[in-house]
C-alpha cells in the first residue's frame, strides 16, 4: 500500500506550483479546452496548481450504446475513455529517473484504466513536459513512453496488457481494413492494417515499403489476393498509407502490336530501338506525366538488393520488348501504349525510301547456267509476267511472296519519268515482287528488287550457284569366251564357286536362281561390304554383281592368260551429277531402208543421235540409206548422295551385224539392250553380264592343191564347223571427284598408267605461265530502276 500511495503523491507534487525541487516553475501554455462536453455545460476549472494530496478519479460512466453496424467499420479506439466531467483538465508531467511501473500507475490513476504488467517490464523513465497536457491525451503520452522503452499497451477486454512490442503483433492488436488510416488511433499504438492493392503488384510494393517499416514492425505481401498486411505503430502506418496512395495508381497497360516496315530492314531497326531504350536515351512517358526522378535507396538498407557494378542505384524501368520478324519484315513490339506511340514515331522517321524504289542487282554465276538459275529463282519467289505483276486496284498484296504481311497502306511503286507514256511498257512491279532475267552472254542473273530483299536473294543464289560435283565413270567392255567352267556364263560360274575371291560377298545364303512367279524378272541384292542394290527389276538375260575393283580385274587377268578374254574397249568419261554421259564404241553401217524406181529426188541429209539418213539418186532409182551403229553403246546418268553413294541410271545396247537380207541385201542387226538403276559406293565396280551369243565359224580344211581338184577334190578335204559362245561383260566403276585435289589425283593416276603418255607430256613444249583469270566483279548496284 505504501508503494501505491506514493505514485499519486508524486504526480500531484509535479502538478503543484511549489515543488520541493529548487528550480523555477515552467511557464504555463494556454491550451483551449477540448470540445467534447455538451455546449450547455461549462468546462470544469483546471486543477489548482497548489493542490497537494491524494486525488481520486471518479468512476467512468457507462459507455454509450454502439451504433448500427456498418460495412467494414473501423475498430473502436483502444484509448480508455475520459469521463465528460474531467474533460478539459490539464496536467503537467515531470518524472526524473522514475520507475516505469510508477509512471504507468500514475497514468492509470489520471485516466482510469486497469492494466497488467508483463514480468519483463522494467526500466527507468525521465519525462518532462514544458506545458500542460489535456487529460485525454495522457494515454498517448504513456504509449510514447512505453514505445521508447520497447513496450506497448494491448487492450484485452476491460484491461490493458503492458508487453514488449515484439510480442504485441502476436496478440489481439486492433486490425483495420482499408487504404485509409484511422484518425482515432494514437500515434504510438501498435495496430495491424490490411491494405488491398488495386493496380500495382504487392511484390513490387513490398520491396518499396520494406525499408520504411520499423525494426519491430512486419510487412506481409499476399500475392494471391494482392493484399498488404502491415503491423506497426499507427503513425508509421499512416505514413505508409500515404506512400501507397501515391504509388498504387492506374498506369498504361502493356500491349502487343506488329509494326510493318516498308523500306528499312526490320532487324536493323530493332537493334537501334533496343539500344535507345536500354541506354536510357529515350524516356517514353505518358502524356502530361512528368518523368519520375531516379532516386536510389540508401545503401545497406535491408530488403533492397545492392546495385551491380556499373549500374545505376535507382530503380530501372523495364524497356520495351522489340523483336524483328524477318519473314514479313515487321517489328513485334510489347510495351506500354505511350511507348508504342514513341516507337511508331521513330520508325516513321527511320523507315524511309532512301533509294527511290527498286534497284537492279547483277549476279555473275560461276558454276551454274544463268538461264537455269533465273528459272529456279522465278519458281521460288513467284515472279509473274505483265498483267499478273500489276498491283490490284484495292492495294491487295501480291500472293507470290511467301508469308508476306503487307502494311496497311503500301507505298506506291516507283515509276520512272516517262514510263507510263511509253507504248507497250510492262506493268510496274507490285510490293514484294521480284524479277529475274538471265543474260546468257555474260552468264549473269539480273535481279530487280528492293535493297532490303537483296541479302536474302543473294544468299539463295550463292547456295544454288555452287560447284557441281563430278563423277569419273570408268567402263571396261570385255568379251569372254565361255568354256566348260563358264559355259553357263560368268554369273553362274561365280555362284557355283568356279572362281574364288577373298572377302567377296555375292549375295545372301540361298541366293534365288529363279525369278518370282508373278514376274519374269529378278532383282539381286549384292555387294562387297556396302549397300549396293539394284533398284527395280532388270531385263531377262542380264546379270549384275558388285565387287571391289581389284578383285574382278584379277579374275579377268586370269582368264586373259588363257586367251579367253578380249578387251573390246576401256573408255573413261567425266561428267557432272545429274548429267547424262554416253559411251559409244561402235561402227556406223549403211543400210538401205527404202528403194523407189522412176523417181529422181534431191539429196538430203538428216543427222540424228545414232543414225544418219541420206537420199541418193542414180539413173531413176532412188534409195534411202540409213547409218546404224553396231557395237556397244552405254548411257549413264549419275546422282551423288550426301553420304558418298552414287546412284546410276544405266542403259546398255549391244548391236552386232548379221547376214544380208534381201531384197536390198542390207545387213541385219542383232540387238541386245538392258536398262536398270543401281546404287553403289564410291569407287565400287558394277559388273553387268549375261549378254551371251553363239558364233558359228565354218572352215574348209584339207590337203593343199588336192582339195581344189574338180570332181575328186572333196575326197581330200573336209569342212569344220565351230560354235563358239561368248559373253559380253561391262565393268562400270564410278569415282566421285568433289574437289580440285581429287581431280589432280585422278589425272596423276592416268599419267602413271600410261608411261608413253607421261613421256610425251614431258617432251611437249610448254606455254609461258599465265595468271589466273580475274574474278568477276561483285554484284553491281546501278541507279534505281523500276
Amino acid at each position: 500500500m505504501k508503494r501505491l500511495v506514493a505514485a499519486p503523491l508524486l504526480l500531484l507534487a509535479a502538478v503543484g506550483c511549489a515543488s520541493q525541487r529548487a528550480r523555477p516553475k515552467p511557464p504555463e501554455i494556454p491550451v483551449p479546452p477540448v470540445a467534447a462536453a455538451p455546449p450547455a455545460q461549462a468546462p470544469p476549472p483546471a486543477l489548482p496548481p497548489t493542490s497537494v494530496g491524494p486525488r481520486t478519479v471518479p468512476p467512468s460512466p457507462p459507455p454509450p450504446p454502439a451504433p448500427a453496424p456498418a460495412p467494414m467499420p473501423p475498430p473502436p479506439s483502444t484509448a480508455p475513455p475520459v469521463p465528460p466531467a474531467q474533460r478539459g483538465r490539464f496536467v503537467v508531467l515531470n518524472f526524473d529517473n522514475a520507475d516505469i511501473e510508477t509512471v504507468i500507475q500514475a497514468a492509470s490513476e489520471i485516466i482510469g484504466f486497469n492494466y497488467v504488467l508483463a514480468p519483463d517490464v522494467r526500466g527507468k523513465v525521465t519525462v518532462q513536459t514544458s506545458g500542460r497536457i489535456a487529460q485525454e491525451e495522457v494515454f498517448g503520452v504513456l504509449l510514447a513512453i512505453l514505445e521508447v522503452q520497447g513496450f506497448t499497451a494491448v487492450k484485452s477486454g476491460n484491461l490493458y496488457k503492458i508487453v514488449r512490442i515484439e510480442g504485441a503483433r502476436e496478440r489481439a492488436v486492433p486490425t483495420i481494413v482499408g487504404p485509409t488510416a484511422d484518425p482515432n488511433r494514437t500515434s504510438d499504438e501498435i495496430i495491424t492494417q490490411i491494405v488491398p492493392i488495386k493496380y500495382s503488384s504487392v511484390a513490387d510494393l513490398s520491396a518499396l515499403l520494406r525499408p520504411l517499416i520499423s525494426t519491430r514492425g512486419t510487412l506481409i505481401a499476399h500475392r494471391e489476393t494482392n493484399v498488404l498486411i502491415i503491423t506497426d505503430a499507427a503513425s508509421n502506418i499512416t505514413r505508409l498509407l500515404d506512400i501507397i496512395r501515391l504509388v498504387d495508381v492506374q498506369v498504361a497497360q502493356e500491349e502487343l502490336q506488329i509494326i510493318p516496315i516498308s523500306y528499312a530492314d526490320a532487324a536493323e531497326l530493332a537493334t537501334i530501338l533496343t539500344q535507345l531504350f536500354a541506354s536510357g536515351r529515350v524516356r517514353a512517358t505518358a502524356p502530361g506525366t512528368p518523368p519520375a526522378p531516379q532516386v536510389g535507396p540508401p545503401p545497406g538498407v535491408p530488403g533492397t538488393p545492392p546495385a551491380a557494378p556499373g549500374q545505376p542505384s535507382g530503380s530501372v524501368e523495364r524497356a520495351p520488348l522489340i523483336i524483328p520478324e524477318r519473314r514479313s519484315n515487321s517489328l513485334i513490339v510489347h510495351a506500354k501504349k505511350h511507348e508504342v506511340e514513341t516507337i511508331k514515331r521513330l520508325v516513321s522517321q527511320l523507315d524511309v525510301n532512301i533509294y527511290g524504289g527498286r534497284r537492279v542487282f547483277i549476279y555473275y554465276a560461276e558454276n551454274a547456267k544463268a538461264k537455269e538459275l533465273a528459272t529456279t529463282l522465278n519458281a521460288i519467289y513467284g515472279a509473274r509476267d505483265g498483267a499478273a505483276a500489276a498491283p490490284s486496284a484495292t492495294g491487295s498484296p501480291v500472293p507470290g511472296r511467301p508469308g508476306a504481311a503487307p502494311p496497311p497502306a503500301p507505298p506506291p511503286a516507283f515509276v520512272p519519268p516517262g514510263a507510263a507514256a511509253m507504248p507497250g511498257a510492262p506493268d510496274v512491279l507490285s510490293e514484294g515482287q521480284v524479277r529475274f532475267i538471265a543474260d546468257e552472254v555474260t552468264n549473269a542473273v539480273i535481279v530487280t528488287t528492293f535493297p532490303r530483299s537483296w541479302t536474302e536473294i543473294e544468299n539463295t543464289i550463292k547456295q544454288l550457284d555452287r560447284m557441281p560435283r563430278q563423277v569419273l565413270i570408268e567402263v571396261l567392255v570385255a568379251e569372254i569366251t565361255l568354256t566348260d567352267d563358264t559355259r553357263l556364263g560368268i554369273d553362274w560360274a561365280v555362284r557355283a564357286g568356279r572362281f574364288n575371291f577373298v572377302n567377296t560377298n555375292t549375295g545372301p545364303p540361298a541366293l534365288p536362281t529363279t525369278p518370282p512367279p508373278d514376274s519374269g524378272f529378278m532383282s539381286l541384292p549384292i555387294g562387297v561390304g556396302g549397300p549396293a542394290r539394284l533398284v527395280g527389276p532388270i531385263g531377262q538375260g542380264l546379270s549384275a554383281f558388285t565387287f571391289s575393283t581389284d578383285q574382278f580385274i584379277a579374275m579377268l587377268n586370269a582368264l586373259a592368260s588363257e586367251n579367253k578374254v578380249n578387251i573390246v574397249s576401256n573408255p573413261h568419261v567425266l561428267t557432272s551429277e545429274n548429267k547424262k554421259a554416253i559411251i559409244n564404241v561402235s561402227t556406223s553401217v549403211p543400210i538401205v531402208t527404202s528403194q523407189t524406181t522412176g523417181q529422181v529426188a534431191a539429196a538430203t541429209t538428216t543427222p540424228t543421235t545414232t543414225t544418219t539418213t541420206s537420199t541418193t539418186t542414180t539413173a531413176g532409182v532412188n534409195q534411202t540409206v540409213e547409218y546404224r551403229d553396231a557395237g556397244v553403246i552405254l548411257t549413264v546418268t549419275p546422282r551423288i548422295g550426301e553420304q558418298g553413294t552414287v546412284a546410276l541410271d544405266v542403259k546398255q545396247e549391244a548391236n552386232q551385224i548379221g547376214s544380208p537380207v534381201p531384197p536390198t541385201n542390207s545387213p541385219s542387226f542383232t540387238k541386245r539392250e538392258a536398262e536398270t538403276s543401281v546404287v553403289l559406293l564410291n569407287n565400287q565396280t558394277l559388273v553387268l553380264g549375261g549378254l551371251i551369243q553363239d558364233k558359228l565359224t565354218t572352215t574348209d580344211r584339207g590337203i593343199p592343191l588336192l582339195k581344189d581338184m574338180p570332181l575328186f577334190g572333196y575326197l581330200f578335204k573336209f569342212t569344220e564347223r565351230l560354235i563358239e559362245k561368248t559373253e559380253l561383260l561391262l565393268l562400270i566403276t564410278p569415282r566421285v571427284v568433289g574437289s580440285a585435289t581429287d581431280a589432280a589425283k585422278v589425272t596423276n593416276e592416268m599419267r602413271r598408267a600410261t608411261p608413253d603418255l607421261e613421256d610425251a607430256l614431258r617432251r611437249a613444249p610448254r606455254l609461258p605461265a599465265t595468271s589466273a583469270p580475274p574474278r568477276p566483279p561483285p554484284p553491281s548496284t546501278p541507279p534505281s530502276t523500276p
